[in-house]
């Protein structure tokens, strides 16, 4: 007989916004939205007492400012939050190497045969729990279930500092079938939508669903949608240590068409970028330039450098070639992203000057030690100086 899974869902609560409110006492128990820009970006994430007030993830800023007028409005401030993402999943690892995360704030982990080392698995979630808080002095919300589903359903159900188990019994099931269809997941507005036209409101009613019906209507994800009802789901926890990209965007407050104010976007995306690359230890090798113009049309380049380099203007040059390759004089630039990929793990010794790192990267580490030690903001780039300037 096949042993049951022991499957934990963490998933932190408010990520961003904690933070926020951890570090600075006067955001805390006040509406408190992470976003940006203002009138022109979305909603990141949203602190529970914001979230009263209907707010949510992906809400553009402008109408969450229209629902909670008093509440607070501050910048994404990511480098930060990824140092908190690394601490978390750290803590993952000690206890188990099948560890699937999402983002930079939550994951699955397969506990099954952890017990010897660490206990039973309502015991290791307390202790995951335990040991987030006692090193970030953040909150989590922690699911356990024999499958994936089921973890991540568990956790939701607990949120805010919540530990809940859902067991595949006839009893959870029944209730599990009452709740909406979009608590399923992968069923996004769009896919509740089409249900609800199939006269479908809750799980219980997909469920009973033919499977044939709900696949002829959503493909083979219908069939995964039909199992989930069920109680069934029999994907992997799939470890995901490695990381496949790095990368930063911003939303402009007016539309841009000044290829100077785009360059330097582009350096000041770059050096965080860059930061974060040596403080994860990643050289890459692929730059992708990212742009949605003021219609709303979104467009992609890449370019693959001939090494693989943290250098930030290495990495710059090459952005800024993508750039010039896109006809400016169409229409305005809403916002602009950089990403690098084509990833490998690097590992240096500390020192300023390695004879393993080119010109460009040993610059690059001389910014990143400022930072370290005099603040993210001390350093500023000035504005690179290139043949089209002097030539003009």
């Amino acid at each position: 007989m096949e042993k049951l899974r022991k499957i934990i869902h963490v998933d932190m609560d408010a990520f961003f916004a904690q933070i926020e409110q951890r570090d600075n006492p006067e955001y805390k128990n006040k509406p408190l939205v992470v976003g940006g820009p203002l009138n022109r970006g979305v909603v990141s994430t949203a602190s529970y007492e914001a979230r009263k007030y209907g707010i949510h993830s992906g809400m553009p800023l402008s109408k969450a400012k229209r629902l909670c007028p008093e509440g607070i409005y501050i910048p994404v401030d990511m480098e930060k939050y990824l140092r908190e993402s690394v601490k978390i999943k750290d803590i993952f690892y000690r206890f188990t190497p099948l560890v699937e995360t999402l983002g930079s704030d939550e994951g699955f982990l397969d506990v099954t045969g952890c017990e010897k080392l660490f206990g039973r698995a309502l015991a290791i979630a307390r202790k995951i729990k335990g040991s987030i808080y006692e090193s970030t002095n953040l909150t989590s919300s922690a699911g356990l279930g024999p499958n994936k589903f089921l973890a991540k359903l568990a956790s939701n159900m607990g949120k805010p500092n919540g530990l809940t188990v859902l067991e595949s019994t006839d009893k959870v099931l029944r209730k599990i079938k009452l709740l909406p269809a979009s608590y399923i997941w992968g069923v996004g507005n769009v896919t509740n939508k089409e249900l609800k036209s199939m006269g479908i409101e809750t799980i219980g009613d997909l469920a009973d669903t033919p499977v044939e019906l709900i696949e002829a209507r959503f493909g083979e994800p219908g069939r995964a949608m039909h199992d989930m009802s069920n109680g069934i789901d029999n994907r992997d926890v799939v470890p995901n240590r490695g990381i496949k990209s790095i990368g930063r965007e911003i939303t402009y407050r007016n539309d841009i068409d000044d290829l100077s104010i785009l360059r330097s976007t582009l350096l000041l995306l770059l050096k965080k970028i860059a930061r974060s690359m040596r403080y994860k230890g990643y050289r890459g090798k692929v730059i992708t330039l990212k742009l949605r113009f003021s219609d709303f049309k979104m467009i992609s380049r890449r370019m693959t450098l001939k090494e693989y380099t943290y250098g930030i203007f290495d990495m710059h040059s090459c952005a800024v070639s993508l750039l010039k390759a896109v006809d400016l004089n169409r229409k305005k630039i809403r916002l602009i992203g950089i990403s690098v990929s084509g990833l490998k793990q690097t590992s240096e010794p500390d020192s300023l000057l390695s004879g393993d790192r080119s010109r460009d990267e040993n610059l690059t580490e001389a910014i990143n030690i400022i930072s370290n030690k005099f603040g993210e903001n001390k350093v500023t780039l000035a504005k690179i100086i290139e043949k089209d300037d002097v030539f003009d």
